[in-house]
This record gives structure tokens, C-alpha cells and sequence, in this order.
């Protein structure tokens, strides 16, 4: 049964809220605008203070070749697309896991692999899936090294479904649900609004209660009990807030290390994206997504993109011809969309994530 909305919490509205949350938050700081995103990587690996001498030179290493994978893999007459991207993001990875704080050993594993069960449905994308591993004792393992990185914690070996996988990437999320069939489960966020009470902050979260995946997906988001630990539907009067087409609801009141708005923040954004969150970068910035999915058939969205190309990169070296098949099937339109928007998407994103902000394109960069 529904509950009652409750009025609004009294609070200050932060004058300079967060840009990229809450995938992207570190600490308050302006969000990076550049038109060379690997220049922009590179810079990071140099001025990091975390990484050795060593670190950084392979660091660098991993970045060149990161780059020449990606660039290889821009021409779209190159049947081994998938899995040069793969291969590109995989290097980025290691980057990542790097400046995180890891220690890498001479000798790493993928983490991730085709599960005996696609061998027997190899020609069907419903029954396909990947198959990931949990962090080593040695930090050998690089795919869950990189979900911890991301955020996110594989606690056990599972398999997931591709096309739970697919289901979970908002920019290619209409198509999942032309091709499919399936009821969307993205639903877009309109607005963040960040409030102090006190020495507490807290959040309202904005849905266009006009918007379709809105009107189709809310009553499911609403029934979710980990949801509603979260959040509460509050009513917020005209003079607050004008437009009436938006559904609010509010977080409860958060409290930083020493009471500091920045670990606050961070507490909010980590608690928020544990959910069930993602993100795609548009052309004013990123907008925000909540996923109303089952909590085990969700990774960080980063990790999502990734797995799906490593699946897709799988095929292409193992067996091209059952790639063929299955992009000939109904679901070429969906696997083209994902091969030609996600990869810039994964690229920013992961600069986000490494920046503690999101990082745009500017409005002059035409690409």
C-alpha cells in the first residue's frame, strides 16, 4: 500500500551543488570540460601522487595502448570491433585499478569469462551470460578489481545474463525495450536538489511524473524496500518549487566525518548508487538514471558496458561466425547501437571516475 506523502524537511538549499552526482563525487569541485579525454588520463597518471615511478611508466604504457585500440576500432569496417574495444577498456582498467590504490602483479587474469552454458546456446543472445570472479588474495584478478574500484563488490562468482546486462544501459535502453518487448526499467531523473540542516545535509530527487518510463516504472520503484530505506515521497508547495509535473522525494539527513558537507556527500552518493544507478554523458552534461532491477543482476554501470563488451569481443575472437549470426538476428539493431554509442560513453565515464567529477565535452567540440 502506497504511503502518505509527507511535507518537505525545512533546509538551505546548497548554493553550488554537485555536477556529476551521484555517479561522480569525490569532494565540491567544478566539473572538467575537455575536448581530449586521453590527454586528459594521461595527465592524471603524471600528477597522481599515489603511483610510483614504475606505476606511472606502466601506467602510461597501458594508456598508448588503450588508445590504439580504440582507434582501431573507430572504423567500423573492422569486423573485430568488439573486441579491440575490449581490449582498450581492459587496459583502461588496469589504469584505474592502479590509481586506486592496487597493487598489480606481474601476472593478472581477466575475471570475467563465458560460462560452460553458452557453448550449448551459442547462436541464442537470451541465452547467453558472463561469468565473473571474485578479488584474489593477490589482486591477480582484474574485473572485480575494477567493480571495487567502480564502488561495487563481488562477493561470490556469479553468471549474468547479456540481456540483463543490455537492460541495464540507459543510452541504448529504448531499443532494449523495442527489440525485447520488455517494460523499460530506467527511469530518468529530472532533477537533484541539495539541502543543509544543521550540520546534516540531505537530498530531493525529482521525477516527471509526465514522463512514460516515469509512469510505467514509479509504482514498481515504489513497492522496493531498499528504496524506501532511502528515500520518502514529500510534498514540495508552489513557492518552493513551481513546476507541479514533478514527484519529489526526499533522502533522510546525512552526516559527514567531522560534520563536513564533502563527507557527507559522499556518504549520500555511496548509499544512493548502491541502489542501482547509471548514467549517459548528453550534450548539456550527464543525466541520471534509477534501475528498478533485482539487486543481483546489478553491477556499476561502468562494469556493465564493460562486461557486455567483453562478451561481444569473446565471440568475435572465438567463434566470428556466430557473431554474424546473432547480429543478423533481431538484435542487431541493439547490438549496433551499443557498439557505436557506448564506447565514448565508457571513455568518459571512466575519466569521471578517476577525476571525482564528471567530466564533459565542451559545447565547441562538434564529435
Amino acid at each position: 500500500m502506497r504511503q502518505r506523502v509527507r511535507p518537505e524537511r525545512p533546509g538551505i538549499e546548497l548554493p553550488e551543488p554537485p555536477t556529476g552526482f551521484p555517479q561522480f563525487f569525490k569532494k565540491l569541485q567544478p566539473r572538467i570540460v575537455t575536448a581530449d579525454v586521453w590527454a586528459f588520463l594521461e595527465t592524471s597518471v603524471k600528477t597522481s601522487p599515489k603511483l610510483t615511478k614504475d606505476q606511472k611508466r606502466q601506467s602510461l604504457a597501458f594508456i598508448q595502448q588503450a588508445f590504439e585500440f580504440f582507434e582501431a576500432a573507430q572504423n567500423p569496417r573492422i569486423g573485430s570491433r568488439p573486441l579491440l574495444y575490449y581490449y582498450s577498456f581492459l587496459n583502461l582498467a588496469k589504469v584505474a585499478v592502479l590509481l586506486g590504490g592496487v597493487n598489480l602483479p606481474p601476472v593478472v587474469r581477466h575475471g570475467i569469462s563465458d560460462p560452460r552454458e553458452n557453448i550449448r546456446q551459442r547462436l541464442r543472445l537470451p541465452g547467453q551470460g558472463v561469468r565473473i570472479e571474485k578479488c584474489a588474495h593477490d589482486h591477480s584478478v582484474i574485473f572485480p578489481e575494477f567493480v571495487s574500484f567502480l564502488g561495487g563488490e563481488v562477493t561470490s562468482p556469479r553468471v549474468i545474463k547479456v540481456l540483463d546486462l543490455l537492460r541495464q544501459v540507459p543510452g541504448t535502453h529504448r531499443t532494449y525495450c523495442r527489440v525485447t518487448g520488455c517494460d523499460p526499467c530506467c527511469i530518468p531523473i529530472k532533477v537533484f536538489r541539495f539541502f543543509q540542516a544543521g550540520k546534516k545535509i540531505f537530498l530531493h530527487m525529482g521525477f516527471d511524473r509526465k514522463d512514460d518510463d516515469v509512469r510505467s516504472t514509479l509504482p514498481q520503484l515504489r513497492t522496493s524496500s531498499s528504496f524506501n530505506r532511502l528515500f520518502t515521497e514529500v510534498y514540495v508547495p508552489p513557492e518552493h518549487w513551481s513546476d507541479r509535473k514533478i514527484i519529489w522525494f526526499e533522502t533522510d539527513l546525512f552526516a559527514g566525518e567531522k560534520a563536513t558537507v564533502n563527507s557527507a556527500l559522499r556518504a549520500m552518493a555511496k548509499d544512493i548508487t548502491s541502489l542501482g544507478f547509471s548514467s549517459i554523458l548528453t550534450s548539456i552534461g550527464y543525466r541520471h538514471y534509477v534501475l528498478c532491477m533485482p539487486k543481483p543482476k546489478l553491477l556499476p554501470p561502468l562494469a556493465v558496458i564493460y562486461a557486455i563488451m567483453f562478451y561481444f569481443g569473446s565471440i568475435t575472437r572465438y567463434k566470428p561466425y556466430d557473431f554474424d549470426r546473432i547480429v543478423e538476428d533481431k538484435y542487431s539493431w541493439l547490438v549496433s547501437e551499443f557498439l557505436k554509442t557506448q564506447p565514448n560513453q565508457f571513455l568518459h565515464g571512466l575519466a569521471g571516475q578517476i577525476a571525482g567529477v564528471d567530466v564533459v565535452q565542451p559545447f565547441a567540440y562538434l564529435h
